[in-house]
């Protein structure tokens, strides 16, 4: 029985085109300027992440979320993602998200493309209402996340592989794992960690099965 292999993506700007879901939705809302206070706020170290997704999301309530919701079905992966996810799977990788944004966009996304995991921020939605937060997933966490599914998993992190663009997965490109690929990065210290710099998914994909490949083979 082959050793099993892991890859997790991050979702913004990585699976999905668009930079950040949390300022998709703002934008649906007309929510923009008090999230840009929030925003500085956190930047400034007068809250911390807890804090500022709480009161983030306080700009929702009392909102027709409705809106978001029929938006999200419009959103499309990124041109390879679904073809990069499949060829992925075939070769037998656990593959799923782990991402700072939301789960209603997360949530619809892992499922449209047959994800075996699903970690993001989860939001606490009665009808077509945005009531609170239920749970955020600070950026510097992400790495604690990846370690968490490895575990579940019970594959070990030099049989782990990540693919991110910002700095939001900067916690996850400082671990020890078996590899760090950067897409189209933003960041020059992403770029920098990366063991991979790639410009599409297929390409992360090639690599990431030639990986598996090698390392299977070495053994």
């Amino acid at each position: 029985m082959s050793e099993a292999y892991l890859v997790a993506f991050d979702m913004d700007g990585t699976l999905l085109p668009i930079n950040s879901s949390w300022e998709f939705i703002h934008g649906l809302l007309g929510t923009e300027e008090i999230a840009s206070k929030y925003r500085r706020m956190y930047e400034r170290g007068e809250i911390d992440y807890r804090r500022w997704a709480e009161l983030d999301v306080s700009s929702w309530r009392d909102r027709d979320f409705s809106i978001v919701l029929r938006e999200v079905e419009n959103l499309r992966p990124i041109e390879d993602a679904e073809e990069a996810v499949r060829r992925l799977r075939e070769e037998g990788f656990v593959v799923g998200i782990i991402s700072s944004g939301l789960d209603v966009i997360a949530k619809r996304l892992c499922g449209s493309l047959g994800m075996d995991f699903c970690r993001s921020a989860e939001l606490k939605i009665v009808g077509n209402r945005v009531v609170g937060i239920l749970r955020e997933l600070d950026p510097e966490r992400k790495s604690e996340e990846l370690a968490d599914v490895a575990r579940r998993f019970k594959i070990p992190l030099r049989r782990v592989a990540f693919v991110g663009d910002g700095e939001s997965d900067l916690s996850v490109f400082r671990m020890d794992i078996g590899k760090k690929i950067a897409f189209r990065p933003k960041s020059e210290i992403i770029r920098s960690l990366a063991d991979h710099v790639v410009d599409s998914l297929s390409e992360a994909a090639d690599i990431l099965i030639e990986w598996k490949g090698s390392t299977c083979t070495e053994r």
